[in-house]
């Protein structure tokens, strides 16, 4: 027959003292805060990759899409001012963007109190303009917060110089087609 001390001793064996119980609870808390902190720096990770993917995307179709412009084009002139060319006149190219044969592109700088933008205007026509546009242009806002937009044309280059807000630099030169 068991007494009464054997049966005490032989419940406590079973049951966690107090003791276990909160030091069990503090390793648990200690090991939720450090997931915690590592979720958290993940998310902060994920955002800040998401942000330099955009940028990243943004600049190289950007790029692209000046190149495909400016690369057939033979008659480019570009305005000049301080900060950035305030347009490139219009000039023939075989990209199009609206499925137009032969289009003409205008790229301008619109200036606006704390943003200015790098617009492209394409056309079937060379008089394009912001004060005549109409359903014959199509009008496209390439760039927001244009710090500086500069291109210098030569007969064997052209070079393009892009600074915008929230972007890295854009530098880049196209080789043009010598025709003889």
């Amino acid at each position: 027959m068991a007494t009464k001390q054997n049966l005490f001793f032989t419940f406590n064996k079973k049951a966690f003292t107090l003791i276990e119980v909160l030091i069990s609870i503090s390793i648990l808390v200690l090991i939720f805060t450090f997931l915690y902190s590592q979720l958290n720096l993940a998310q902060k990770s994920t955002k800040k990759t998401t942000v330099i993917e955009k940028s990243t995307s943004k600049r190289a179709k950007i790029i692209e899409l000046i190149y495909a412009d400016f690369i057939s084009s033979m008659d480019i002139q570009a305005t000049r001012g301080k900060k950035y060319d305030r347009f490139v006149g219009a000039f023939d190219t075989q990209n199009s963007l609206y499925e137009i044969e032969n289009p003409y592109i205008k790229y301008v700088v619109i200036e606006e109190q704390n943003n200015n933008k790098l617009i492209r205007i394409e056309g079937k026509r060379n008089d394009i303009g912001l004060i005549n546009a109409n359903s014959d242009f199509y009008i496209d806002v390439v760039l927001e917060g244009i710090k500086y937009f500069k291109v210098l044309v030569t007969n064997e280059e052209i070079e393009f110089f892009i600074k915008a807000k929230d972007m890295k630099d854009i530098y880049f030169k196209i080789n043009r087609l010598v025709v003889k």
